[in-house]
């Protein structure tokens, strides 16, 4: 037998969760931007990594992580996956052998340059549903405030 429900208000509607809601609106980007974008063969994730790259030149593997809030194991992956299609170059830095650095083949600028009106449009269509408030809600000016918690 079904536990009874509770009369009165909900105090817990799982549609109304900020952690399920951002979960579905991830679900929708990667749907689209796979659509969108999946003649190159990235996935939204390699491809956010290679406009970190491509935003800084250079740039350590640990700015990257920071940047793309991809924890540093996982980015080595994506980074080697790269680097296996062409995409990436990554050396050690010359004044600190324990960093790191990436930067794009020309192979890998041209795919960026060529895919950020995509991106963008990605965006758009992600965004779609939302009315002109909403849309602003959803995007803040910075993102410097958000950032990963940590143990206390």
């Amino acid at each position: 037998m079904a536990a009874e429900r509770k009369k009165g208000p909900p105090d817990y509607l799982l549609g109304e969760q900020i952690g399920h809601l951002l979960r579905k609106a991830y679900q929708r980007h990667i749907a689209i931007f796979q659509q969108t974008m999946g003649e190159n063969g990235l996935t939204a994730v390699q491809f956010a990594v290679m406009v970190t790259i491509h935003d800084a030149g250079t740039v350590a593997l640990t700015r990257i992580s920071q940047v793309t809030a991809i924890d540093l194991a996982t980015l080595r992956g994506i980074v080697a996956r790269l680097s296996e299609r062409g995409l990436v170059v990554v050396e050690h830095n010359a004044s600190d052998r324990r960093q790191r650095l990436a930067s794009l083949t020309a192979l890998g600028v041209e795919l960026v340059r060529r895919d950020l009106p995509t991106a963008a449009r990605i965006t758009d269509l992600t965004l779609e549903p939302l009315d002109a408030c909403e849309r602003i809600a959803a995007i803040p000016v910075s993102y410097t405030h958000l950032t990963l918690p940590t143990k206390a």
